[in-house]
């Protein structure tokens, strides 16, 4: 029986989720609501969404400290994690500006917010790609 170190499930269900997320739900969203109805489910879902990548990265932590499998595995896990954490920090920043009617700060906060989901992806699936 093929046996898989529990950190690839965890890093393979927080990718799924970050690819679910930009390729259904936001799609989803902008395309079903109007602006203002997409905003305000965006706002409730966020949350969420980054608490559940914070939990993914400190669970894999924890099992890395129990069952290490490599020193660069460890980072890039940290890295994601640290990156879930700023995505989350960054939702008031983002709301702030979008609220105060600075659109260009909204512009900015949000590409970089996009950017750091980005590269928690493109962290997850080198993981994945170089250890299964």
């Amino acid at each position: 029986m093929l046996s898989v170190h529990p950190i690839f499930i965890l890093v393979s269900i927080w990718s799924g989720v970050i690819i679910f997320f930009s390729a259904v739900v936001a799609p989803t969203v902008f395309k079903s609501l109007e602006e203002r109805e997409a905003g305000v489910f965006l706002r409730a879902f966020f949350p969420k969404y980054y608490i559940f990548g914070i939990v993914l990265g400190i669970a894999s932590v924890i099992i890395l400290m129990i069952m290490p499998i490599s020193v660069i595995l460890t980072y890039g896990i940290a890295a994601m994690t640290l990156l879930t954490i700023l995505g989350r920090m960054s939702i008031p920043v983002i709301n702030n500006a979008r609220d105060s009617g600075d659109e260009a700060g909204f512009k900015r906060y949000h590409l970089i917010s996009v950017m750091m989901n980005i590269l928690t992806l493109i962290i997850g699936l080198v993981i994945l790609g170089i250890y299964l």
